[in-house]
């Protein structure tokens, strides 16, 4: 599984419902294997790849789909 924990820091305008500025950070980023790599054909070449990399996300096995953990957000009103 593909785990990324990020920090968010929003800015607000005076009176403002949504942010006008979201700052985003990866803190870490943790992976697996894949589970079901995919083979790419190129002429005579073959090489398999991680699915993450070539299927859409609702194809990929459990290891190449992220997932993403806020950890900490933090609202700056200007």
């Amino acid at each position: 599984m593909s785990v990324y924990h990020v920090r968010l820091i929003e800015a607000y305008a005076p009176g403002a419902d949504h942010p006008w500025s979201v700052i985003r950070s990866v803190v870490s980023a943790e992976s697996s294997p894949c589970l079901a790599p995919v083979l790419v054909r190129l002429g005579s070449h073959r090489r398999r790849v991680r699915c993450g990399d070539r299927l859409p996300l609702h194809r990929q096995c459990c290891d190449c789909a992220p997932r993403i953990v806020v950890i900490e957000v933090r609202r700056i009103t200007a």
